[in-house]
């Protein structure tokens, strides 16, 4: 049997420690235009740097798909090596990733499989994660793909949302939607449904606790409902250390059932060009 690469488009959010922890997740750096200037996510293009361009200038980024082309000279850096690729796409919903990513797979050199997450962010990076456990337990790369596929309506969100200016500019929700929970000050939960790969808006939080209230709510219901093998538990990197350190010992206390609970400030380009800062998340799987 080959050995196996797991392949994902940076959008997965998963903080480099872990990627090595789990046998090596490789990144598929997805191109972001702003004000003019073109980079990578994670490579010459950083969260920072839309946080700064819209606060001082209410500059919006703009994402694209890598190319076809692009895509099999990636898979191939792995074929090459005599090692099978599965690849774990962002959200076909949300980008043309996954149709690129497919004709490049086409077009490579070796065996390369690509599976829609229907995700994005952390609940893209779980579906990343469950490929390296099925690797890990001796499953051929076509079977691995194919199990993903099954696996993606397991894989279990919940987003906090400091309001939703940048889903509505990025067309993610109607715009009134935007202007009621400004003018009401209102921070919603989203998730994302794995098995439709649609953006789901869902209780609204207001006050100073609100960060605190949405994350007990989700830990109710990710207890009730997810595996205990894993959780992850991440924001975006606009949040002082002031504010992410207590959420985070919260976290370990209402998780420490969790068999193995990761957690980091970290969020790239993509999902910061859709949801914005002063955002928390978490993912898990459905038993």
């Amino acid at each position: 049997m080959l050995a196996i690469t797991i392949t994902t488009d940076s959008s997965a959010d998963l903080p480099l420690w872990v990627r090595e922890e789990f046998g090596g997740i490789h990144y598929m750096h997805i191109p972001v235009l702003l004000e003019g200037k073109s980079g990578r996510d994670g490579l010459d293009m950083f969260a920072q740097d839309i946080f700064e361009a819209f606060t001082a200038r209410g500059a919006m980024p703009k994402t694209a798909a890598p190319s076809p082309d692009e895509y099999q000279a990636f898979f191939e850096q792995f074929t090459a090596q005599g090692s099978a690729v599965v690849h774990i796409s962002v959200n076909s919903k949300f980008s043309s990733c996954y149709d690129f990513a497919c004709r490049g797979a086409q077009q490579a050199q070796g065996e390369v499989y690509v599976a829609d997450s229907r995700n994005f962010c952390i609940g893209q990076g779980m579906l990343c994660i469950q490929a390296c456990l099925l690797r890990e337990q001796g499953m051929a790369a076509a079977d691995i793909a194919a199990q993903l596929e099954q696996d993606r309506a397991r894989v279990k969100t919940s987003y906090y949302l400091h309001g939703l200016d940048f889903v509505a500019k990025s067309g993610r929700c109607p715009a009134i939607v935007a202007l009621g929970a400004a003018w009401l000050n209102l921070h919603p939960a989203v998730s994302v449904n794995g098995a439709t790969g649609e953006l789901v808006i869902g209780k609204k939080y207001r006050g100073n606790h609100a960060p605190e209230l949405w994350l007990r709510d989700s830990v109710k219901k990710f207890d009730a409902e997810c595996s205990k093998d894993i959780c992850l538990f991440g924001c975006t990197p606009d949040i002082p250390a002031e504010k992410w350190q207590p959420m985070e010992s919260l976290a370990h206390e209402l998780l420490g059932g969790f068999v193995r609970l990761r957690t980091a400030a970290e969020s790239g380009c993509v999902v910061v060009s859709h949801v914005g800062g002063n955002c928390y998340v978490m993912a898990g799987m459905q038993k």
